[in-house]
């Protein structure tokens, strides 16, 4: 089944917010609540977002669960060490991802999403040599 026709939405915080909730079956991850499970629902919500939200800015992201820009670069840096030691946060992670890859077009290039080290340094010198024969230098 070719998915490019469902592939036109553009992700956005407010949907991703959304979908962070229903998964994790919590009504509101914007209120001022410290518990574990509200901070890793936030945290999640912000790994997402900054993944697929294309033109979202930091701040934009932590408008949409009233926080600040700071909040949300705190939050995924706990999501990282968090995310260590209880590997639930990674199987939620993921069960919206795969959503989020299916329905909604990725952020930036797929063709070099996989590269290895080594690959880009081939690349980057096949673009030198394309430069190079551009202003006439030789190899």
């Amino acid at each position: 089944m070719d998915n490019t026709k469902t592939k036109e939405k553009v992700a956005r915080p407010e949907k991703i917010l959304n979908m962070v909730q229903k998964e994790l079956d919590i009504k509101d991850i914007s209120i001022k609540n410290r518990t574990r499970e509200m901070s890793q629902a936030r945290f999640i919500y912000f790994k997402l977002a900054k993944k697929y939200c294309r033109y979202a800015s930091l701040s934009k992201i932590g408008k949409v669960v009233k926080r600040d820009h700071a909040t949300v670069i705190n939050g995924l840096k706990k999501f990282d060490a968090e995310a260590k030691y209880d590997p639930y946060m990674y199987d939620v992670y993921d069960t919206i991802a795969k959503h989020l890859d299916i329905y909604y077009v990725k952020p930036g290039r797929e063709e070099y999403i996989d590269m290895t080290f080594d690959q880009v340094l081939d690349r980057v010198d096949k673009l030198e040599d394309k430069i190079n024969k551009f202003v006439g230098w030789k190899n």
